[in-house]
């Protein structure tokens, strides 16, 4: 009887045409993008040369209506506010030289709970399909009601040139890099018109930059990544499959001291694909992606954790009980006579002195 072959993820495709698809798709958005210049709120506008007879509408207050003076005062506390959370601005003035990046679970931290929501239930699958040095291409399905079949995501690891040289092995090295700073891009409509100008003044787009505020779709500047974004995260964050991967980037960029890009075959990405869904399933924290701070919320809720703090509480209580003759015992004889010797110096009675002596053998 023949094998019966393995049935291919629908999203897994040869590297040349994901690259060939993104490549056209980050192009026309940039055409798009110059074609929209009358119709954008730019970095001149913000800085004051905003004319108001251009008549450009926002949704800030949740009306369609003209922008005024007021709105572009709260569009800059928005940026200022955005770039300080970033390391970008102290105060009001500008970090010259401010580093840049995000690490992967702030991404998640920051994202708004409707695109964690959306990420969870209608992105699951996450495909690298090549790598250029520090930067990984990645593609994931694209949701319910799309027109397309897949999306793409950019990744820039921030330490990669660091960790390459710095001497240990691929694997603690690969795990440094994932756990350091990164940039992202998506080609999708959300991180394109709202998330793209976050990114970029928050320095950690990896795409074109933008310098339209988002007047329309996101004017009070809410979430941070669109939910292939976020599932890319999750992934990243998520444990081995990913972790083998960027030792594979490591120990190629070891031996090929190269910015060249490099392919990951078709099988390659189907096996990274089971692998994700393997662990995904074996994960304790399920498929849900939260944040850390809902994550350490249900650890507090499960009995291991509730048995594990009472264990700590009886093992304090019996470590105090132990010490506690040492700790807490009478006053010797050679004490009493300084003491006593003490309080007759500053003048107390005998009756006081005795009293005094009293207490200190009870304690």
């Amino acid at each position: 009887m023949a094998v019966r072959k393995k049935k291919r993820s629908a999203v897994v495709a040869p590297a040349n045409r994901a690259v060939s698809d993104a490549r056209k798709r980050f192009e026309a958005d940039r055409a798009r993008r110059i074609g929209d210049q009358d119709r954008i709120l730019s970095a001149d506008d913000m800085a004051g040369l905003y004319d108001p007879k251009r008549g450009l509408f926002t949704t800030l207050g949740g009306q369609f209506r003209v922008v005024t003076t007021d709105d572009l005062l709260a569009f800059r506390a928005a940026v200022n506010d955005i770039q300080r959370r970033h390391g970008q601005r102290e105060g009001n003035v500008p970090v010259v030289g401010a580093s840049g990046g995000i690490l992967a679970k702030q991404v998640i931290n920051l994202s708004a709970p409707e695109d964690r929501q959306r990420a969870t239930r209608e992105i699951h699958t996450v495909i690298p399909v090549s790598k250029q040095g520090g930067v990984v291409h990645i593609t994931t399905n694209s949701g319910p009601g799309s027109d397309v079949a897949r999306h793409h995501v950019k990744v820039q690891f921030l330490e990669y040139d660091k960790v390459l040289a710095d001497g240990t092995t691929s694997l603690e090295a690969a795990k440094r890099m994932l756990a350091g700073k990164l940039k992202f891009d998506c080609d999708c409509g959300r991180h394109t018109f709202w998330y793209r100008y976050i990114a970029s003044i928050g320095n950690f787009n990896y795409g074109r930059p933008e310098d339209g505020f988002p007047r329309v779709r996101n004017p009070t500047m809410r979430g941070i990544a669109c939910k292939h974004v976020i599932r890319v995260m999750a992934t990243i964050t998520a444990g081995a499959t990913f972790n083998l991967f960027a030792k594979n980037m490591i120990e190629t960029g070891r031996k090929t001291l190269s910015g060249k890009q490099v392919a990951v075959s078709v099988a390659e990405q189907q096996k990274f694909v089971e692998n994700v869904l393997k662990e995904r399933k074996k994960s304790k924290r399920g498929a849900v992606i939260k944040t850390t701070d809902e994550l350490r919320e249900q650890r507090k809720a499960q009995p291991s954790y509730q048995r594990q703090i009472q264990a700590r509480k009886e093992a304090n209580e019996l470590a105090r009980n132990s010490k506690a003759a040492k700790v807490i015992r009478s006053t010797s004889s050679p004490q009493h006579q300084a003491l006593s010797a003490m309080m007759k110096a500053q003048g107390f009675t005998d009756i006081q002195i005795a009293a005094a002596l009293k207490a200190v053998a009870k304690a």
